[in-house]
């Protein structure tokens, strides 16, 4: 219902979070894939492996870049909790 506008304001501000809003997924995909979903950790958890997404990982899917750069293959760095929590909009300390 959004005019374009509207719409491109949003996508400015929230990145491509409408696009994936418009996906057409299977119901009972997610249904099963809620099982191994930990609240507490916000990942999949599959016995002792947990899935989630890296920060880039996010931004990228989020459409919010790190100044251009594509997401990084693991060298050693590790993010701050402090850049972590502000990804995640959280508070460091949970």
């Amino acid at each position: 219902m959004m005019d374009q506008l509207q719409h491109q304001a949003f996508c400015e501000t929230y990145g491509k979070i409408w696009d994936l809003a418009m996906i057409e997924v299977s119901v009972e995909a997610i249904a099963s894939l809620t099982q191994y979903y930990d609240q507490l950790l916000r990942c999949f958890t599959f016995g002792d492996f947990q899935l989630v997404p890296t920060v880039e990982e996010f931004e990228e899917i989020l459409g919010c870049l790190l100044g251009g750069r594509k997401p990084y293959l693991f060298s050693g760095f590790y993010p701050s909790m402090a850049r972590i929590s502000k990804v995640v909009k959280i508070l460091a300390q949970e």
